[in-house]
This record gives structure tokens, sequence and C-alpha cells, in this order.
């Protein structure tokens, strides 16, 4: 090959080789001169780069406006030809375009994710329009902004792409030869997913975790792989070392009975080694212990209440279920002979209007003996309870209540008969309630049963993936829902004027849009009888305060609009799970499969019927709130015109007793009330933090990714739009990162990500800003609330919260940046 490309197998790639093909084709020139497995491609030289970006005149322009032009260059003949010649010699059936800037994968810095790269190119063409983007994507804000931060100067960098074939991966990810976060040089971090490794390295996949003694490969964690694999990957990290000297950052893939290798570099921020009687394990071994020590708090059983609740319930709410739930459960443990503390000690007003639920502690009586002969019987009779004698049970005294009453002409009927409909449609979900809960658990137990069964009669491995086939494709209400959704957003899809309609309009405004013309009135049709069927369920609260989904057109519309945008993307994947799982169960032999089938089939019909239930009761009972809130607004507007208040959802401040005091004092306290709930709304949780489980003191816990710690303050930032408002200082908690985030990493303090890894673009962004980091919590999003003060142990992987800080207390840090 000539000045514009070098084939990657030709020999190794000498330090001054980083000018001319970039630091990740250095690197994968390297591996191959190794003897390691690379697969087959070339690179198109920092010289091709040059040549275009000199001929068109770009030398000198602004970051911006040069990424702008070369995404229009038009790539000169010889340099084109070239390239295409070198795709055509792979003869492979798509390739992976990935950029190889002079600035990157370098021992100071790594650039982790600042450079484009593009998977699966089938052709030529597609080849070179992967090849421009990479190009520009040397300018992006981001990869300037991270530049700006490791001082490399602009008129020194220059890109090259490299072209490979891809490789099918049936595993992928990142192999650290030390572990990144505690820095121990005897031990390996391994992360993995299932086909390719991109959404690992980006962050949108947590992954498999594992941590391998180089000594013993003796392996800590679960998942990934397979031991096979994971101990070849490990003596291929141990090679890299030596060949390479030093700690390696590998990306691995393996495909046909093969690892192969994608990317080398140095493991860049790796932590000074600690001293040999601090080794009792890695952070990432100590988190798995303590995620199963007993020195974690035990969740609460009252925990479930906090997922319907997590806002403060309004006094309507507390007069007309809240209370009567929660005095029903006390008065049924007193009658098995409990002791128990009065209900206003358990049900505790923590501010006007707004409370919290404190657990109580159980404890048996003197006279408790005296009452199981009245309390074992019923409790049987509430076990005995069937799914299928509760839907009974509802279709003939709630379903036909609900709808009649959602039905209702309420123009003529007295404010005390208003309320007596709200009185007796709570009282009726309220006899069913109890017998719901005790038709729940044996599908709880089912589904346990369904996994010890399927371990001997396939292995742990395969059960777990089994497991959740076996209780996919479940109908039920959500389903049913989700499902008409899908042909909601297809018909949009495949109508112009339709989609037109979505994609130029915000959701508010896309009702109005459609009421234009007549297939748009016809959806709008199709979309009302959806929330007459589906339009019960609450959007953030369980209660009568807030509207439901039936009230929230809007929010449909925009779901609409994100599935759309989903085109070509299968879901009909899911479809057949269960069925497939079955048949597969069905064709297995040998003596355990013979003797548990039978069994199983009957654990995995009760289970998914159990799931089933739990869904459709749900559903039903969440029609009360949705139905009593109607009644309660035409209430609440005849009291707007009394004067005692300016919006009828203001009725949800005052109890029903409450109703028939004078306008100007009912005014009074819902002003007074509503201010405080708003108070309240910032952290706050129904049942107290310390007391849900968890990590200390109820927050989240996860993955070390970038060791110190750090205390500031919460800014959740949940999508791009948001980015604009952390502040200096401040601890970014998010859902996810992309190369998008990391110039925020600059402005944050420590990081926290529901998502990804050690081996994501975050975690080694955040290492090399030298700023904690915890990845993988899963719910740190919604369990953190921004303002909250917070430490984060990025050594141990936890959240907790700290006390506010006082006027002449500075955030402590104890991290690279402090």
């Amino acid at each position: 090959m000539s000045d514009y490309t070098i084939d990657l197998h030709a020999g190794n790639a000498a330090p001054a080789q980083v000018a001319l093909i970039g630091g990740k084709g250095a690197g994968l020139r390297s591996l191959t001169a190794a003897g390691f497995q690379v697969p087959r491609g070339f690179v198109i030289t920092t010289n091709a780069y040059r040549e275009v970006v000199d001929a068109a005149g770009l030398t000198g322009m602004d970051p911006e406006r040069l990424r702008a032009e070369i995404l229009r260059i038009a790539i000169p003949p010889e340099i084109a030809d070239e390239i295409l010649a070198g795709h055509a010699a792979l003869a492979a059936e798509s390739v992976a375009v990935r950029s190889s800037a002079t600035a990157e994968d370098l021992a100071g810095a790594s650039f982790a994710g600042q450079y484009d790269s593009y998977l699966s190119i089938p052709d030529g063409e597609g080849v070179l329009d992967a090849v421009r983007r990479c190009w520009a994507s040397l300018w992006t804000p981001r990869a300037v902004d991270y530049r700006a931060q490791n001082h490399p100067a602009d008129d020194q960098l220059a890109m090259a792409v490299v072209v490979q074939t891809m490789v099918p991966a049936e595993s992928a990810g990142v192999l650290f030869t030390a572990d990144p976060v505690s820095g121990r040089r005897d031990r390996m971090v391994l992360e993995s997913v299932a086909g390719l490794g991109e959404a690992l390295v980006s962050g949108t996949a947590t992954g498999e975790h594992l941590s391998i003694d180089k000594t013993t490969l003796s392996i800590t964690g679960q998942g990934g792989p397979g031991a096979a694999v994971v101990r070849e990957l490990a003596d291929l990290g141990v090679r890299a070392e030596q060949a390479f000297g030093g700690a390696q950052d590998l990306e691995w893939a393996y495909a046909d009975g093969r690892c192969w290798l994608l990317q080398a570099r140095p493991l860049t921020a790796l932590p000074d080694e600690p001293p040999a009687d601090a080794r009792r394990g890695s952070p990432l071994r100590r988190l798995h212990r303590g995620r199963k020590s007993d020195q974690q708090p035990k969740p609460s059983p009252f925990a479930i209440t906090a997922d319907h609740l997590p806002q403060p319930p309004y006094p309507m709410d507390l007069a007309l279920f809240v209370r009567p739930a929660l005095k029903a459960s006390l008065d049924a443990a007193r009658s098995a002979g409990l002791r128990l503390p009065p209900l206003d000690e358990v049900l505790v007003e923590i501010d006007d209007g707004v409370v919290q639920i404190r657990p109580p502690r159980f404890r048996l009586g003197r006279h408790a003996v005296r009452g199981l002969p009245t309390a074992v019987p019923r409790l049987v009779r509430l076990l005995r309870t069937s799914t299928a004698d509760w839907r009974a049970r509802s279709d003939e005294i709630f379903m036909p209540l609900a709808r009649r009453r959602d039905g209702d002409d309420l123009t003529g009927l007295t404010d005390q008969q208003l309320l007596d409909q709200v009185n007796e449609l709570f009282a009726t979900a309220g006899r069913l309630a109890p017998s719901r809960f005790g038709a729940i658990p044996a599908g709880v137990a089912a589904d346990l049963l369904v996994g010890l069964l399927l371990r001997p009669m396939v292995g742990s491995a395969r059960a777990e993936v089994l497991h959740v086939d076996l209780m996919a494709d479940i109908d039920c209400v959500t389903t049913r829902a989700n499902a008409e959704l899908d042909r909601l957003a297809e018909n949009v899809r495949e109508d112009p004027q339709l989609r037109a309609a979505y994609e130029q309009s915000e959701p508010a405004h896309v009702a109005q849009r459609l009421a234009a013309f007549a297939s748009g009135q016809l959806l709008l049709e199709r979309l009302d009888a959806y929330l007459a069927d589906y339009g019960y369920r609450e959007l953030a609260i369980l209660t009568v305060g807030q509207p439901s989904l039936r009230e929230r057109p809007e929010v449909v519309h925009g779901l609409i609009k994100g599935l759309i945008g989903l085109e070509g993307a299968a879901s009909t994947d899911r479809d057949g799970r269960a069925h497939r799982a079955q048949a597969e169960l069905s064709a297995r032999t040998g003596p355990a499969a013979t003797i548990l089938r039978p069994a199983l089939r009957k654990a995995v019909e009760v289970a998914r019927d159990g799931v089933a239930f739990r869904e459709d009761s749900d559903y039903r009972l969440a029609m009360v709130p949705a139905i009593a809130r109607r009644l309660l607004l035409e209430l609440g507007g005849r009291m707007v015109r009394r004067g005692a208040f300016d919006d009828p959802s203001d009725i949800a401040f005052l109890t029903p007793a409450e109703l028939g005091l004078p306008p100007d004092q009912v005014r009074r306290l819902v002003e007074r009330r509503s201010r405080a709930r708003s108070a309240a709304l910032d952290g706050y949780s129904i049942i107290p933090v310390e007391l849900l489980g968890g990590a200390d003191k109820g927050l989240v816990s996860g993955t070390p990714a970038s060791p110190g710690s750090y205390v500031g303050t919460v800014r959740v930032v949940h999508d791009e739009s948001e980015f604009a408002t952390l502040q200096a200082g401040e601890v970014l908690v998010c859902p996810y990162t992309n190369p998008v985030w990391t110039p925020l990493f600059a402005l944050a303090g420590a990081v926290v990500v529901d998502s990804g890894g050690a081996a994501s673009h975050a975690a080694i962004v955040a290492r090399e800003y030298g700023i904690p980091a915890v990845m993988g919590t899963g719910n740190a999003t919604t369990r953190l609330t921004d303002g909250q003060r917070v430490l984060v142990d990025a050594d141990h992987g936890t959240v907790t919260a700290v006390a506010p800080a006082t006027a002449n207390r500075e955030p402590a840090a104890t991290s690279g940046r402090a």
C-alpha cells in the first residue's frame, strides 16, 4: 500500500509511526507484530487527512466550522480509490471504521470515547462516509474540550482511520491488566457483555464484572463469557504486559472459538500500588461481599409503599385510603396478639398535612397465644384466595361500580352525593384489597420454585436465561397497553402526514395538528379508545390530587413520538420467547428433566398467572383514585365558584370533614398546606430513608469506577437538555453517560451513574480527571435529589447522606482534585 494506506499486519509500529497511523493504529500494529490475534484491516494514514484538509484550504479554521466543512468535503479520487481498494481486499461482509488520532491512547491521556467509530459498515461508499465522519470527530466540542484539559497543541493534530473486518462477537468487553480502582497490580479486572462491546465501553450497559488473580487465575464474581474464555483472556493480558511493559487496557471480542484483541493502550490514571497489609481484596471484591453482608440493613416490609408514594400523599389521600388501610393493617396485627403503638405514632405528621410512615416494631403481647385460634384460620383463608376467585369477585362487585361512577352525569348530584360516591368507591376497593394480597404469595412462591427446578435440569448459567424467557410474553394489562401503543406508533410511521405531525410538533401540540386532517382524526379516536382502556394509571403518585394518564394525552403523544423513531428496531424478538424456552425444556432428556418437568410446567403456569394477576389487579385498584378524582374535581369546581380556592384540584389539600368550612378559612388552609407540600418534595420519602434498607442511610451503591471520596450537593441531570444546570463542584448524578457528557466532568466534583461499569468511557475519563465515580447503581437518579448533600465513597461504591453544610464548612474531597 502507499502513503495513504498501510496494512495493519505489515510489521511493528515504531513510536514515530503514531504520527502516521495514530494511537489506535499503532497499538493494533504492535499487537499483530507481537503475535496477538487481531482482525484483518488497514489504516488510512494521517497523510490522507492532511492532504484533504490542506487542499480544501481548511487549515486555521475555528473547530466548529472546520468540522462542518470536513463532513461536506469530497475525498480526492486518488485517495478514495486507494481506500476502496483496501476495503475490497478485505472481502468482508461488513467492517468497522474507527478513529485513530495522533492524540489518542497516550500513556497520560487515553482520549477514551472522544473520537467517533462506526460499526457494521456494509459497502465502500459507507466506508468513505464513515472516514469523513471520523476525520470530523477530531473537532467536536467534546474532543476540543478534552484536549484543552490535557494540553496537546491543536497544530500537531491529525486523524488516521482504522478499517477492520467486523468480528461476529458472541461476547465482548474490556480487560484491565491491573485493578484501575485500587491500583493492585496482582489482579486483573474483566468486564463483558453479550454481543458487541460498544454498549459496555459507551456506558449504556453495565455488563458482567469479574476480578482475576494474576498468579492463580482464580476468578471472583459471577457471569461473564465462561471460565475457559476468562482464563484465555487473562493469559493474553499477562502476555500484553510482558510485550509492551506496564498495565494495559485491552478491548476484546470472542467469536468462533477464539479471542480477538481489538485495541491495546496503556492503562491511564492508575493509582499507586496499595500496601500489602491493605490487600484484603480489591474494592470490587469488597463490594460484592458487602452486598451480601449482614451489615447491610434489611429492607423494611413497608418499603413497597415508597414505590407507590414517592411524593407526599395529599390530605384527601390520607383520609380516603392511606389512613384507613394502615389502620386496618394495625388492627389485624393486634387481633393476632401483637403489641403495636397507636396509629398516630405510626403515621406521623412532619409538616402541615405532610406525613411519614414510621414502621413499628412488632412485639408479642401477653395475650398473643389467645389470638391464634382466630388469627390463624383468618390468615389461612386469606392465603387460600385464588387469582381466579379475586378476579371473579372484582368483576362482580367492583368493575360495574367503577364503570357506572365513571360515566355518571355529575351535574345533578349534590355535594354530599358526590362525596358518598367517592367513599363508596374506596370502601369497595378496601374490601377487595386484603384478599388481593392473599392471592399474590402463591405466584411468588411458584416463581422461586421455577428457579430451583431449572438448575438441576439445565445448569445454573442456562437456568437464569431460561427463567427470564419463561416469564416473558405474559398476557396482562401492561403488555396489552404496550402492544397497542406499538400499533399506534406503527400507524403513524406508515402515514407520511401523521408522521410529519409528530416529527414537526411538540407533544402538547400534536392533537391540534392531527385534528386538521382525516387520518389524524381517526388516530385521535384510537387514542381516546386507548386512554379509555389504559388511561387510569397514575403518572407519578397514587393519588386523587394529581392527574392520571387519561388526563394527560400529551404524554402518550410523546411516547408515540419516541417510538416512531425506532424504525427498523425489531420488537418482535421478544415475541415467542416463552414458547421457545418451553420447547427447549420439552426436548431435554435425562433423569432430572424427566422427573422435574411436570412440576416445572405447573410452577411456570402458576408463576405466570401470578405476574399477570399482580399487574391486572394493581391496575384495577389504580382506577379508584382516578375515578374518585373525577368526582372530586366536580366538587372542587363548585368550591372554586364559592371562592374557597382557585383550582378545582386544590380540593386534595382538604379532608372530607373540612369541605364544609367557610371559604376564607378553606383558602388559608389550602395555601398553608400547599406551601408545606412544596417544601417537602425535595428529598421526601414516605418511609424514613434510614429504614428502607440498602446502603448506609438508604441511598445507593454500585461499582467503584474511579477512586476517592467527595462530599457535595447532588445535581440530577437526566439528559442533554439539562447540561446547563450542573454547577462547579456538584455531584453529577445521571442515568447513563456517553462521550457527549464528558465536558461536564471538568465541572463535577464526583460522578454517580445508573448504568455502566469500570470499563465505560465515563469511568476512564473520570479517572483521568481525578474525580471519584460510582457506576451501575441502577437507581441513583430516583433515590438522589437535587441539592441533597452526600458523601460519594468511590473506593467502596457507595453514596450516603451527610448533614447539611454549615457556613464555615467546605466540601471535603480525597481524590486527585482535592
